[in-house]
């Protein structure tokens, strides 16, 4: 598998590419944060062009973010990740 950049999205394709059609999305090394998921979350294009986060494992499961996830947890809670935010005033700010 080798890194390929699409029209809307990087992901994982075979080196046969596009002979062969076997494709995986990028993971980022962030697990959902939904209770009983264990996949992890990919980076996704809408068909504008908008950049989202989501789980691997989506339709079954619906979770969806807007800004970047980042692999540390939350220091006061239980949650398993941290949010960059990045505006165009403000710069980038994590949450």
């Amino acid at each position: 598998m080798i890194g390929k950049r699409g029209r809307l999205e990087n992901f994982l394709a075979c080196s046969q590419y596009p002979e062969c059609k076997t494709t995986k999305p990028l993971k980022l090394g962030v697990k959902c944060a939904v209770k009983n998921c264990r996949e992890d979350l990919v980076q996704n294009r809408t068909k504008k062009g908008t950049t989202f986060y989501s789980c691997s494992n989506y339709p079954t499961c619906t979770f969806a973010i807007r800004d970047r996830p980042i692999n540390r947890p939350f220091p006061q809670c239980r949650v398993p990740f941290l949010i960059e935010k990045i505006r165009k005033r403000t710069g980038s700010k994590i949450l």
